[in-house]
């Protein structure tokens, strides 16, 4: 996602590390009894630090009324020359007042967690998740950026089955690495940011992931597609990559619905259709004018005695505001550039947000709801 510059940063001194083809185990063979929604457990929270060639993130993104974007993410990666690596992602836009800003922005190494490993401090960028586990309180003050927000769950959060992809193996002991997503698909986000001394007020809905790669990134994807749908009664994720080569191209999807601020869907039978392709010349890649999502589940069973509806989605977005598009390459110096360039065929990220309107259907009902739907492409690998 939008910190894939980063951890090619990060992982690039051991690029080399190639692992042995194998098998995927996705998150949807780790759910049971066909229910994809799993709950999220107190260690679910926690920062893990993994060594290795692990990254770990956690991203808060959030989306206005008025097609405003923003979202800040603090990125540990285990892989630095003398220590892990720490550096933070802020990202504000505002189509009403012509403003785009983007910072990448490194820190010292300081990651002091809480007692209970949800919490954590550094230079700069602070996280705090309350005893009850609904609300995080997010504190940057870097000369170039200070944020204070709160951010505070609709509903619930939930992973897919175990919440982790397994590559190369059947279980955390077996696998070549791992891929963890924990998710909050809805959120109320309020607070303040100033970006080179500029005050820009925040009131939004907010997306919240917790995201961990136990294995260098371009040995997991060649490519993903992020989707976060905001509107007023309704939000829609998914997030769907395809593993490289050495690991079958097996797409993984997983997906959430939420209608009425109630989580009534954890899916993984989505699709992701990219229509009217177009060449970018710069890239070289095929970029659509538009996209077809799609979601498919049934409603979540809380109770034995619920009774379990179908729920499908179905949302066509005309692709037209692009916001970003970042050259990973161009993010990483030039030695560095010259290894990741063996490995990696020019690896790209392209972020839009539009206006959109979902169908959704529970049972026999239907609801169109029009929102703000944000996407992400990443061209990763050529493995």
């Amino acid at each position: 996602m939008a910190s894939w510059f980063s951890q090619l940063t990060s992982t690039v001194s051991n690029i080399t590390g190639f692992t042995e083809e194998g098998t995927v185990k996705t998150p949807a063979q780790t759910a049971k009894d066909g229910q994809y929604y799993s709950e999220l457990t107190p260690k679910d929270y926690e920062w893990t630090l993994a060594s290795g060639s692990a990254t770990e993130n956690q991203i808060f993104y959030m989306t206005t009324k008025t097609g405003g974007f923003m979202f800040v993410q603090l990125i540990y990666s285990a892989i630095g020359l003398w220590n892990p690596t720490v550096s933070f992602i802020c990202r504000y836009y505002d189509p009403n007042t012509n403003t785009n800003i983007f910072k990448n922005l490194n820190q010292a190494y300081v990651f002091k967690l809480s007692d209970d490993r949800r919490s954590v401090k550094t230079e700069f960028f602070n996280i705090t998740l309350d005893p009850t586990l609904s609300a995080f309180k997010i504190s940057i003050t870097h000369p170039d950026v200070i944020v204070d927000l709160d951010f505070n769950r609709v509903d619930k959060g939930f992973k897919v089955g175990e919440g982790k992809t397994y590559l190369g193996g059947q279980d955390q002991s077996s696998a070549a690495g791992i891929v963890s997503h924990k998710f909050w698909p809805s959120c109320n986000a309020k607070g303040t940011m100033i970006i080179d001394k500029q005050l820009y007020e925040v009131e939004a809905k907010g997306m919240f992931i917790h995201a961990i790669q136990g294995i260098q990134p371009q040995l997991i994807a060649s490519k993903w597609n992020f989707i976060n749908f905001q509107a007023e009664d309704a939000a829609l994720s998914m997030m769907q990559f395809t593993t490289t080569k050495q690991y079958g191209g097996v797409e993984v999807n997983q997906g959430s619905v939420m209608l009425r601020d109630k989580l009534i869907s954890v899916c993984v039978d989505n699709h992701v259709e990219l229509l009217d392709l177009e060449k970018d010349t710069e890239t070289e890649y095929d970029i659509p004018r538009r996209v077809k999502l799609t979601w498919k589940g049934q409603t979540i069973k809380e109770n034995e005695d619920d009774q379990v509806k179908d729920v499908t989605v179905s949302m066509i977005v005309t692709v037209k505001n692009l916001i970003d598009k970042i050259d990973i390459l161009s993010e990483i110096p030039w030695f560095l550039k010259k290894l990741v360039q063996t490995f990696v065929v020019k690896p790209y990220i392209y972020q839009w947000i539009d206006q959109a309107t979902a169908e959704i259907t529970v049972g026999d009902e239907t609801v169109t709801v029009p929102g703000q739907c944000y996407q992400e492409l990443v061209f990763v690998s050529a493995f």
